[in-house]
């Protein structure tokens, strides 16, 4: 397990109002993570990225501003999540009457993300506010009587190896320990969310603005005490692609 304070994600604005920081540089194999914030009322046109070559997608925290494509345009009116069409459109993400908060993932393309791309994938450009992700269930969770409540932003396997999820729930609870024998995992603590996060026998409590990052096959859980609340999102690589 690795842990990156977010008093240590604080960086500097360039010109156009951003701050973009990377999160525990080097920690996965495939994938870059960002902290962004782009100052009110500025904008950023993101370099683009051609298919077959990387796959980009971002987590918006802040409820403010909006993102355009050459032809839609989306409010950010909560934490949502926005993957663009590869270099087939240019894109820009303002931000509204306050600092807009946000997390840019950047993710080599190897062959397993290719041919499954070609199979199937989900449709592009995407935006989806987490609150309206559909729920599932896990059962490490559901047997322990969790408050947990699980939400699929990207789908596994619809964006190549790369998912999004979203967990809230209110405390005392825990989530119960479990294996991901395929993926890397990052963990991103929203606004009012802490709890003690357990990975490989090793404990840390972490707070909003907190980011983990967790190898594939390494037993973890987390626990939430009876002040604290269950609000985070995980983005995960299967590494070696699905292996099921």
């Amino acid at each position: 397990m690795l842990v990156a304070r977010k008093e240590d994600l604080v960086g500097a604005f360039d010109e156009n109002g951003l701050s973009r920081v990377e999160i525990l540089p080097g920690a996965a194999p495939c994938m870059k993570a960002y902290k962004c914030i782009l100052k009110a009322g500025c904008s950023w046109k993101p370099e683009l990225y051609a298919y077959k070559d990387k796959t980009q997608f971002f987590a918006f925290i802040t409820a403010t501003g909006y993102v355009t494509t050459e032809s839609q345009c989306w409010q950010i009116a909560g934490p949502a999540n926005f993957v663009p069409n590869y270099d087939e459109e240019t894109f820009t993400i303002f931000a509204g009457k306050k600092d807009l908060e946000f997390y840019h993932f950047v993710g080599e393309m190897d062959q397993h993300d290719i041919e499954r791309m070609d199979y199937i994938h989900m449709e592009l450009p995407r935006f989806r506010l987490f609150k309206d992700a559909w729920r599932y269930v896990e059962g490490f969770n559901t047997s322990i009587a969790s408050t947990c409540q699980s939400h699929h932003v990207m789908e596994h396997r619809f964006l190549g190896r790369y998912s999004m999820g979203w967990n809230v729930g209110a405390g005392p609870s825990v989530i119960g320990t479990h294996i991901h024998p395929d993926l890397d995992q990052w963990y991103i603590i929203l606004p009012g969310g802490s709890m003690t996060y357990t990975a490989d026998g090793e404990s840390t409590h972490v707070s909003e603005g907190d980011v983990t990052y967790t190898g594939m096959n390494t037993p973890h859980g987390s626990e939430i005490a009876a002040d604290e609340k269950i609000n985070y999102f995980w983005v995960e690589c299967a590494i070696n692609g699905y292996a099921s």
